[in-house]
């Protein structure tokens, strides 16, 4: 199969004069490294804000050209030519070969969600192609590129191919497991409490914690200063800002999609960040960041981990599956489909239980009021609010109904800051359940 290798390239763009970082597609053959012009240009016109969406759709094409130089079809194709040959067929036949591969493994993933989302982005790659300029085979429908999976004719089909006679599993198999490994409630007390104390390092569990209170991404936390000016000047160590107010508004900037946006945080949660994480460690972590650097760090950085160098989302990533991992040892309910970005579904969730309470179980809940809208809008960042809205009022049922009894002291505390709340919570007067 075909080598590709995926780089990041960053340089300053002749057509907007500034700085860009997008990866890029390199093809090793034999005798030279190909850079592949139509995907790379695809990906710098619709992935240079965001590294991250440039690495999953860079992935992707990846994946479907490395397919391609399997098929007889493309044998003696170069594969700067791929993207001019390749039709409708060819992406039904990816989405086959990759469920016929996880069937003769056995395995939950790909699901067949995934195929069809993989499929779709690039369907998105050759429609760019074809609104271009540049010739292309495909016709950018669904209808006639995507595979229809529900189909009894198209699973038999992937059972006969992949070729499993013992203890085979069909794709419905699959699915099922698929679908009983993934989350289906919100994290719980025990799983919280755990999880903070199995970060080694406590910036992270301090985001974590400051997550649990915003919805901020990992993206956006780390973008949170120490100082702000402009629209953040107010923000500052909490010691040092006025106490009257219960909640303060902070000017979220280039988070994803590059938008910018201002989110409600709470005073208790900049007081638990200041008590847990700025008076004891910073000045030390600043310290070693001046010692490296050999300059004042800049004050618009505020969470460094213990050597003094910023944090970054891959920074959390990492650090957050390993807390992950050494929870599921110390305890075998802790369930590994938790990582750091549950703590994004905390906030909407309390704060739909807050905004409805007890009429959250009752069908009013199920038409958006404006404002409500509006508030997950601002905290979110979403845009398809209408789909957020459906999936967080149903998570908020689930999270009351597990608390009968106790609703009004849920309500109570939910958005007296995250901490008061985990509080609660890790006391024994209130217990959340799965």
């Amino acid at each position: 199969m075909l080598h590709i290798e995926r780089k990041v390239l960053q340089y300053e763009s002749p057509d907007l004069g500034i700085e860009v970082a997008h990866y890029a597609l390199i093809a090793h053959e034999p005798k030279r490294k190909i850079l592949l012009s139509h995907p790379n240009l695809f990906l710098y016109s619709t992935t240079r804000s965001s590294l991250k969406t440039s690495s999953r759709y860079s992935n992707i094409i990846s994946r479907f050209y490395r397919f391609l130089s399997t098929e007889d079809k493309f044998k003696e194709r170069d594969i700067s030519e791929y993207h001019a040959f390749a039709d409708n067929r060819d992406i039904k036949r990816w989405q086959l070969s990759r469920q016929e591969t996880r069937v003769i493994k056995q395995s939950t993933k790909p699901t067949l969600e995934t195929t069809y989302e993989d499929a779709k982005i690039v369907l998105f790659f050759f429609n760019w192609l074809n609104t271009h300029g540049y010739v292309t085979n495909v016709n950018v429908e669904l209808k006639t590129s995507i595979a229809n999976f529900k189909t009894d004719r198209l699973l038999n089909y992937i059972q006969a191919k992949a070729r499993v006679t013992i203890n085979a599993k069909n794709i419905r198999v699959l699915e099922k497991e698929a679908r009983q490994s993934q989350r289906r409630s919100l994290i719980n007390e025990s799983e919280i409490r755990l999880y903070l104390k199995c970060f080694t390092d406590p910036v992270y569990a301090v985001m974590f914690k400051l997550a649990l209170g915003t919805a901020m991404r990992p993206m956006d936390l780390c973008t949170t200063p120490y100082i702000g000016n402009g629209k953040n000047r107010h923000i500052m160590p909490y010691s040092e800002m006025n106490k009257e107010p219960k909640t303060f508004e902070l000017t979220i900037y280039g988070s994803k999609g590059n938008k910018t946006r201002t989110i409600v945080v709470h005073r208790d949660d900049l007081k638990e960040l200041d008590e847990q994480y700025i008076k004891p460690h910073l000045e030390t972590r600043r310290k070693k960041y001046k010692e490296r650097v050999g300059q004042d760090c800049p004050l618009s950085i505020l969470f460094l981990n213990e050597q003094g160098f910023p944090v970054t989302p891959e920074k959390i990533t990492s650090r957050g599956n390993a807390a992950k991992v050494k929870a599921m040892t110390l305890d075998e309910n802790f369930r590994e489909s938790v990582n750091f970005y549950e703590s994004r579904h905390w906030w909407p969730t309390m704060f739909l239980i807050r905004f409805f309470k007890e009429d959250l179980l009752s069908n009013s809940a199920d038409v958006m009021w404006a404002a409500c809208g509006q508030a997950l809008i601002n905290q979110m960042g979403h845009d398809d609010i209408k789909t957020t809205f459906a999936h967080y009022v149903d998570m908020a049922r689930i999270v009351m109904l597990a608390n009968k009894g106790r609703v009004t002291e849920l309500i109570t505390e939910a958005h007296d800051g995250v901490h008061a709340f985990i509080n609660q919570v890790t006391s024994g007067k209130l217990v959340m359940g799965d």
